[in-house]
């Protein structure tokens, strides 16, 4: 057995925390959400990602023209394979708060 059925058999909600801008955070992104079908496609997926205005605070270093695609590609790939699903954009400086939000949107989701 696998990660994805250990993680993933019983899993009311999956969610992508997905870290790094490179390709590899779309790789991480696609696995997650096919995995995720093939084991459990009715758990509800988030991803989150950090706001648009956000990047330079996290990774004052990213270049944002290449970042800001490959955001929106990982929403756009949950969006289009996913039936329950929250693409959820976080305040870089307000991990409490987000924190709170994440599991917010997850119990009423999952009601």
């Amino acid at each position: 057995m696998g990660w994805q059925e250990d993680a993933l058999t019983n899993a009311n909600a999956v969610v992508n925390l997905v870290g790094g801008y490179t390709n590899q955070r779309e790789m991480a992104a696609e696995r997650i959400v096919r995995e995720s079908l093939r084991v459990n496609p009715s758990a509800l997926q988030i991803t989150v990602s950090p706001k648009d205005d956000q990047l330079k605070l996290i990774a004052p270093l990213t270049h944002q023209p290449s970042v800001l695609p490959r955001l929106k590609l990982c929403e756009d790939y949950v969006r289009e394979n996913c039936a329950n699903f929250e693409c959820m954009r976080l305040e870089a400086n307000l991990i409490e708060e987000e924190c709170e939000r994440m599991k917010n949107t997850i119990y009423d989701r999952l009601k």
